[in-house]
């Protein structure tokens, strides 16, 4: 099958760029994608590969992150010997990354002495599952956010989904201090989870049982789970997985008492741009205040994040600055259009640990023009600190590479990626009693901090 033009053209600019020719920066929007190391724990190690971040913040097939192609990649197949399919996946990851690391002293590690010290647990590699595990391990010593790798079977459920933003169980859990096993954040509607009955609040006990838990995860299978119920009751949960939109694909916007217009949605992408500036408008009469809540939001769009600080400025104000290994920088602006929503009152921004990329942007964006309050729910005071532009790179087998191309700086000219926005006002931190009654004392927090009378 031939490339479609557009990869056919990037191919040609990444054969410059290795000639020493700079190559132009995207081949489409480019995007801000999410995965550092939260405080905020999930499911446990198994689940990082179910629930998919900005991100997150991530998004093989979707407009999320642009898929790079700078040679045709290795192929192998089903067919291909193990120890062969372990060397072509291995190789071409560390030729990318070499190639493409956004930073060429490679945070000042040796990175010649990483892939000969992973190179022999990648090629005895019983299956993907293993050899994505030891990928992994290799770009974690790059210190990065933004870089992993993913087997093809997790980017063929996000492919058949259309969305990155999947979980295969549909709940997301965090690590609260003082406690020594994960509480139950959010379930996802219409998910296993949810049909389960799991519920807010609830104590995760111990790790996922699975029949065979080195086998690589699929749909269909039955898996259990054991909980702490909301009458602190031990509970065993079975899930049969099947793949759902999860963290990362909901919006909800709500006009509480006051005036204040309470808008959360998990991404930047064109879609939520629409509704931002279409929420806005619609409640423009009533509105006092605006509350937006960031604080599952993993990133995005860089195109998408221009457009809804638009909606808040008069004119287009620095957003900060991305730049790469050779020190080509891209300025990102507000994008201020005639048909925004042009909001001009209170606004107040609250972001968690789970707060990455591109919402770290923004949020840095609003605090660095005297916007408004960033109101933050996080035990560290910061949001995420995983602020990199990436793309994605096919690998052999139809697994995907995801490589910082960027890095950033806030309009102030300081570096996110490590430290994160630090809150202008601390919220509290859930609770479990609060998460099991509902409880939101942190977007309580958010709407005092708006000074409405």
């Amino acid at each position: 099958m031939r490339l479609p033009a557009q990869s056919r053209r990037l191919e040609t600019r990444a054969a410059k760029h290795r000639r020493g020719v700079p190559a132009p920066a995207f081949a489409s929007a480019p995007t801000f994608a999410f995965a550092p190391a939260f405080a905020f724990a999930r499911a446990l190690a198994f689940a990082l590969a179910l629930v998919c971040v900005l991100l997150l913040p991530g998004c093989a097939g979707n407009p999320d992150r642009a898929w790079f192609v700078p040679r045709l990649t290795p192929r192998v197949s089903d067919k291909t010997p193990r120890a062969d399919y372990n060397r072509i996946v291995f190789d071409h990851t560390r030729k990318l990354t070499g190639i493409y690391f956004h930073d060429a002293t490679f945070g000042g590690r040796d990175w010649p002495a990483l892939q000969e010290k992973y190179r022999p647990e990648a090629l005895a590699a019983k299956n993907n599952r293993e050899l994505y595990d030891t990928l992994n391990a290799m770009l974690k010593e790059l210190g990065s956010s933004h870089a992993t790798a993913t087997p093809p079977e997790i980017v063929s459920i996000r492919k058949k989904m259309r969305d990155d933003a999947v979980s295969l169980l549909g709940y997301i859990s965090v690590k609260l201090p003082g406690l020594d096993t994960p509480v139950v954040y959010e379930v996802s509607p219409d998910s296993p989870a949810s049909e389960a009955g799991v519920k807010r609040g609830w104590l995760q006990i111990g790790g996922l049982q699975r029949d065979a838990p080195d086998a690589q995860v699929y749909e269909g299978e039955v898996v259990r789970q054991r909980f702490c119920d909301e009458h602190d009751e031990p509970r065993t949960v079975t899930f049969t997985l099947r793949a759902v939109k999860g963290m990362g694909s909901r919006k909800i916007s709500e006009l509480r008492p006051g005036g204040v217009l309470y808008l959360r949605f998990d991404r930047f992408d064109g879609e939520s741009a629409d509704w931002v500036r279409e929420q806005l408008k619609t409640h423009a009469a009533s509105t006092r205040g605006v509350v937006l809540d960031l604080r599952l939001n993993g990133g995005g769009q860089v195109s998408a994040c221009r457009r809804i600080l638009g909606n808040f400025f008069s004119e287009p104000v620095n957003a900060g600055v991305f730049w790469d290994r050779r020190e080509n920088a891209a300025v990102v602006k507000a994008s201020v259009s005639r048909r925004g929503a042009h909001y001009a009152g209170p606004l107040a921004v609250l972001v968690a640990r789970m707060s990455g990329s591109g919402a770290e942007v923004f949020a840095a964006a609003i605090q660095d023009n005297k916007r408004g309050p960033i109101v933050g729910s996080t035990s560290t005071g910061r949001t995420a600190g995983a602020v990199l532009m990436s793309v994605d790179f096919p690998l052999p087998g139809g697994g995907k590479l995801q490589l910082p191309l960027r890095n950033y700086k806030t309009a102030a000219g300081v570096p996110l990626e490590g430290h994160g926005v630090r809150a202008d006002v601390d919220a509290p931190l859930p609770t479990v009693a609060g998460l099991r009654a509902g409880a939101d004392p942190a977007l309580e927090c958010a709407v005092a901090a708006l000074g409405l009378r």
